[in-house]
């Protein structure tokens, strides 16, 4: 961070280690590359999802998992471990890392446009094979090959896709704010300190995204 790299990370509203540890990791992070966070080089996004009914617009959190790195379009790892001390030292796990533009581009594409909902699951489903050099139908990978080329134009160079991370997870905190439905699934991830500058509730076990349901339909 100190040297000019940016750095674009998605955790969860409501981790179940609690919001102490991952609101002091990031804060610390912010206070170590105090240039990086006051240039918005450090962002840092949670997921949720919406629904309406009668009128009303309801959210939950979506809990993220995935142990996913890719660094510059080249490196990339996915895996087991978290990044912690268990994850990283104690627990017995196993993470694959690669060197493969192709698929460090492809892979970081194809989770920005599911995070900003830009394409289908389907068709999602086509190029993560097709990433994965998975035999599938010609036309099937042709299709795969479309949907690269067409998120490209918008997601191609990593610093302009951030900018469009940015701007529609602040859109979707407007959203929120006003009780309206979320477009895609980003947030920004608030520390409790800012989720109370926002004037949003915010419980220090679980985050800021109100867990709501209507019916049976999340």
């Amino acid at each position: 961070m100190r040297r000019g790299a940016t750095l674009a990370i998605v955790l969860p509203d409501h981790p179940n280690v609690g919001r102490l540890y991952t609101d002091a990791g990031l804060t610390r992070l912010r206070a170590e590359a105090p240039d990086a966070a006051e240039e918005g080089r450090i962002q840092a996004f949670c997921l949720a999802t919406s629904m309406t009914a009668q009128g009303t617009a309801s959210y939950r959190p979506i809990y993220v998992h995935a142990k996913v790195a890719i660094v510059d379009d080249l490196w990339s790892m996915v895996g087991s471990a978290n990044l912690n001390n268990r994850g990283m030292r104690d627990d017995t796990e196993e993470n694959v890392a690669t060197l493969d533009a192709k698929l460090a581009r492809g892979l970081r594409m194809m989770l920005w446009a599911e995070h900003l909902e830009l394409t289908t699951e389907e068709s999602m489903l086509t190029v993560a094979r097709h990433l994965g050099h998975l035999r599938q139908k010609p036309t099937l990978d042709a299709r795969a090959a479309q949907v690269l080329e067409s998120l490209d134009q918008t997601l191609g160079d990593p610093l302009a896709g951030l900018r469009v991370m940015v701007e529609r997870a602040q859109g979707n905190l407007r959203r929120f704010k006003a009780q309206q439905p979320l477009a895609g699934h980003l947030l920004p991830y608030l520390t409790g300190e800012e989720a109370k500058q926002h004037g949003l509730h915010f419980h220090e076990q679980y985050g800021w995204v109100e867990v709501q349901q209507v019916g049976e339909q999340f």
